[in-house]
């Protein structure tokens, strides 16, 4: 009888620690494998950041560069275009006679931007200037262009003016 009661302690004293040793250790270790798991799965989508850093740093030079030949430094148009104008009449050697504000339509719902000009010069030099508004930057469309041959009364000499109207949609 002595053994069989020895035997429950010992079958008893298993049974405890089994219990404690799940309770102690082995409970702890799987929360912290499922906690793992889940900061794994919060993981993955970072881990090809670099590469998609890179990807965004070509996508940026490639904007940049797209910007750099429509020559655009700012965001207004205006500003651009009188810009552009001024540097392509000094050199041309056509003068700029006037520039007016834009007059705004609205078409839809659409703005149109209507851009007014006065350029006077020769007629080859004319007609670089216009071409490279045109195709320089993103101003919009030329929509008329008028030739006019004046007189200038002070001098008694005919110069060639052109009148421009440069139409943008937004």
């Amino acid at each position: 009888m002595k053994i069989n009661r020895n035997n429950k302690f010992l079958f008893l004293g298993i049974l405890l620690l089994l219990f404690l040793s799940y309770t102690l250790a082995i409970d702890k270790t799987l929360a912290l494998k499922v906690e793992s798991q889940k900061l794994e799965a919060q993981l993955a989508p970072f881990k090809d950041m670099p590469k998609k850093r890179s990807l965004l740093h070509q996508k940026e030079k490639y904007y940049d560069s797209i910007l750099e030949k429509m020559d655009l430094m700012d965001t207004s148009v205006q500003n651009n275009l009188l810009r552009i104008l001024n540097e392509e009449a000094a050199k041309a050697g056509v003068k700029i006679m006037d520039f007016n504000q834009p007059h705004i339509t609205q078409r839809g719902e659409n703005e149109l931007y209507t851009f007014r000009f006065h350029l006077g010069g020769n007629y080859v030099d004319l007609l670089k200037v216009i071409h490279t508004v045109e195709q320089k930057g993103n101003f919009g469309e030329i929509i008329h262009i008028d030739f006019e041959k004046k007189k200038n009364y002070r001098t008694g000499k005919y110069g060639l003016e052109a009148m421009v109207l440069v139409q943008q949609a937004r």
